[in-house]
């Protein structure tokens, strides 16, 4: 793996193979915003300046890649999922520098975890596991509580925060529901049934959830919008796709998504209209946030 991703970063170098794109120039942000995506095909964290519309590498992940991606605007730290050996439990939850810089994994000796999610408010992360665990720890590792979801026979791939309301989202793959509880983990629900995804964000400001909705039936896969309670489920976009990444910029009402089987990064209003292409040709994006 190591090889091929060498192999490929010469090619970038050498042909420009990752490449910005618009369909409307217009449309895109002036804020100096970076979308900071996994590539965990590469084993990469790169991050796309919108402006500029060039990526650039944040950190070589060999060795500690996975899917999970967020961003503790607090703290100003970065934190993802490693799920490099994911048969065993080796995986881990690691925090760093937005540069990259001083890399620790605050979380260890856990089974394939997946997404990942910040409460900047109480300084918790989130994370859910093979083993349908929803976990949680204090920024720098401390307090862990192991399991505080615990879903029988199910595959957490996604979990999200509404701080506001101080409700957690996650996503069971292997039953296809969408839960929801309190922080601590009482009072979950499913709140969908009959969809399975990788990918929940919470827009708070606009009180809608966002998530990758796949299903058996590839007509109705997606990204999709729905009310806080998981009520009036709407398809905003037929990427069909999955999608480990979506994050809202509700100041400047804008979606952003990346998908993992197009290979690409894209933006679009809130309801999904206007849809521009910001990165092509990529190798395997999965975990998203803007900063």
């Amino acid at each position: 793996m190591k090889i091929l991703k060498l192999l490929f970063l010469a090619s970038v170098l050498s042909t420009g193979l990752f490449t910005a794109c618009s369909k409307d120039e217009d449309s895109v942000s002036k804020d100096n915003t970076d979308v900071y995506f996994m590539d965990s095909s590469d084993e990469m964290l790169y991050k796309l300046p919108i402006d500029a519309g060039t990526i650039s590498t944040v950190k070589d992940l060999a060795d500690m890649y996975g899917s999970g991606l967020a961003y503790n605007s607090v703290k100003d730290l970065i934190y993802f999922s490693d799920y490099v050996d994911e048969d065993t439990p080796n995986g881990k939850i690691w925090c760093m520098n937005p540069d990259g810089t001083n890399a620790k994994a605050i979380v260890t000796g856990l089974l394939n975890p997946f997404g990942i999610a910040i409460d900047p408010t109480d300084g918790k992360v989130y994370w859910g596991d093979e083993n349908g665990n929803v976990s949680r720890c204090n920024s720098d590792g401390s307090g862990l509580e192991t399991g505080i979801v615990k879903v029988d026979g199910g595959t957490i791939r996604s979990v999200a925060i509404d701080s506001k309301n101080k409700k957690l989202y996650f996503y069971d793959v292997s039953n296809n529901n969408l839960y929801r509880s309190n922080l601590d983990g009482t009072s979950s629900a499913v709140i969908l049934t009959g969809y399975y995804g990788y990918a929940i964000c919470v827009d708070e400001t606009n009180n809608k959830i966002y998530f990758d909705a796949q299903t058996d039936n590839e007509s109705v896969s997606g990204l999709y919008r729905a009310n806080l309670d998981g009520t009036d489920p709407v398809e905003i976009d037929d990427t069909r796709s999955r999608i480990y990444g979506i994050a809202v910029d509700s100041k400047n009402s804008k979606v952003y998504w990346s998908g993992r089987d197009t290979y690409e990064i894209y933006k679009a209003n809130l309801n999904g209209t206007v849809k521009v292409t910001l990165a092509k040709d990529l190798n395997g994006p999965r975990g998203i946030f803007l900063k």
